[in-house]
């Protein structure tokens, strides 16, 4: 099957022939949409940009292998939970994979509501996919507990305070954790001053910042118009290992992928707890 089919079906159950007033009615309002839905009676989600059909099969097609992985580990109780999972076709895909249970949350009204229309066309039962409209950071983490995988794709260059995001998914993680975030170009060190004069300290981590004041109209955009941080690749790689992931591994992107993941603009990093491949030391 073609990834744009895949992106128009869902495998864990077929849509309903017709199309419910509720979802006809919210495919007609703006903003467009992040994914290309198909809903049956020739009805395809408009989407918001031309290139993001490309992005989200790049992210499939990295992440899909050692998700599957997981989740095959986990067994026929495999858990997930997607942070800023927008309308839920990430989630759809892990159920099609074998999870059990998915969360999803995100901090958007409009999207979450999107997510509901879609799970009841595509009858999927509220206890195998539950959404949550809510901040990341309100999360109560001691009460989810762990899941077998945790995505948490295009939200910490989003974030004022993404390393604690970051956190947050790792005391989510009893499997793998997925994060994907566009990156800067910066490769350089940067040069820190340390509280005396004239002398410096090179970082090869850093981030670039802006304001994204289109928030409310742009489903892109952080929500809020807080300053979004955009780690390079070394302060992503720096951040998850701070907030406490033994083993890292960046996939890597072949040339027929999105060209931002090519040309190293973004990048999808897999993250474990434990690296397993380091023996104990007795």
């Amino acid at each position: 099957m073609s990834f744009l089919n895949r992106l128009q079906s869902r495998a864990v159950a077929d849509p309903k022939t017709e199309v419910a007033p509720a979802l006809r009615d919210e495919i007609g309002q703006p903003p467009a949409w992040m994914y290309a839905w198909g809903l049956g009676e020739g009805i395809t989600t408009p989407v918001l940009g031309p290139e993001l059909s490309d992005v989200h099969r790049t992210r499939l097609e990295l992440l899909e292998a050692p998700v599957r992985e997981a989740l095959s580990a986990a067994g026929p109780n495999a858990r997930v939970i997607d942070l800023a999972c927008n309308e839920g076709w990430f989630s759809h895909r892990l159920l099609e994979w074998g999870a059990s249970y998915v969360l999803g949350v995100d901090i958007r009204p409009r999207v979450i509501r999107r997510a509901e229309l879609l799970r009841a066309h595509f009858d999927i039962p509220q206890d195998r996919l539950e959404l949550r409209c809510a901040d990341v950071f309100d999360l109560n983490v001691s009460e989810l507990g762990t899941f077998d995988v945790v995505l948490c794709l295009g939200l910490v260059y989003h974030l004022e305070n993404p390393v604690g995001a970051m956190r947050i998914a790792r005391a989510l993680t009893g499997g793998i954790c997925v994060f994907e975030s566009q990156l800067t170009r910066q490769t350089e060190p940067i040069m820190l001053g340390n509280g005396r004069s004239d002398i410096y300290e090179e970082s090869p981590a850093s981030y670039g910042a802006r304001v994204e004041t289109d928030w409310e109209s742009n489903m892109l955009a952080s929500a809020g118009g807080v300053v979004s941080l955009t780690p390079n690749r070394s302060a992503l790689l720096q951040a998850a290992g701070a907030a406490g992931f033994a083993k890292l591994e960046v996939a890597r992107a072949s040339p027929e992928h999105n060209r931002q993941y090519v040309l190293g603009d973004r990048a999808v990093l897999l993250a474990w707890p434990e690296d397993l491949s380091v023996s104990p030391v007795s």
